[in-house]
């Protein structure tokens, strides 16, 4: 994830403001908060949330926001560097879609349990509104023996 965000568009990393949505219980935003100016964290799950302030807690870095992703992400994705978006398992939902189609922002990295949406939503962002390059995707078997698996996709913003 580390390395989809950071080392292609800014080896640095220290003026990038990086949102971590759907951020469960903080573990991406705990890892990029160390490499990365910000990092604005979104989950709507209350106990997520109390487990994420705790796993973050000694980080000054991190602006935890309750909510939902299709609801706060439009009004954050043109003010943002980057993106690791980690929906559920039905992908995300089309308000989501629009706001990266609008804003495209730098550098997204997709994290999927579902090779199904990721595709359907990848053929939105690439090819029906192709607002993005698709740079990579790498699967995981994060649960071997069974028939999940879990992807990791870097899209790029497309050049004007």
């Amino acid at each position: 994830v580390l390395d989809g965000l950071l080392h292609r568009q800014n080896p640095d990393g220290r003026s990038l403001t990086i949102v971590d949505a759907y951020c469960g219980v903080g573990t991406f935003a705990l890892l990029l908060a160390r490499h990365v100016g910000k990092v604005i964290a979104i989950e709507e799950s209350a106990s997520a949330i109390k487990d994420a302030s705790w796993n973050l807690r000694e980080v000054s870095n991190v602006e935890i926001l309750k909510g939902k992703v299709e609801d706060l992400l439009p009004a954050l994705a043109a003010q943002i560097d980057g993106l690791v978006i980690d929906p559920p398992r039905a992908g995300c939902q089309q308000v989501v879609l629009d706001a990266l189609i609008q804003h495209p922002v730098a550098r997204v990295v997709y994290v999927s349990c579902d090779p199904s949406t990721l595709a359907r939503d990848l053929n939105i962002l690439c090819h029906l509104h192709p607002a993005y390059h698709l740079f990579s995707v790498q699967p995981l078997d994060m649960f071997p023996q069974t028939a999940h698996i879990e992807c990791v996709a870097v899209l790029e913003r497309k050049s004007v």
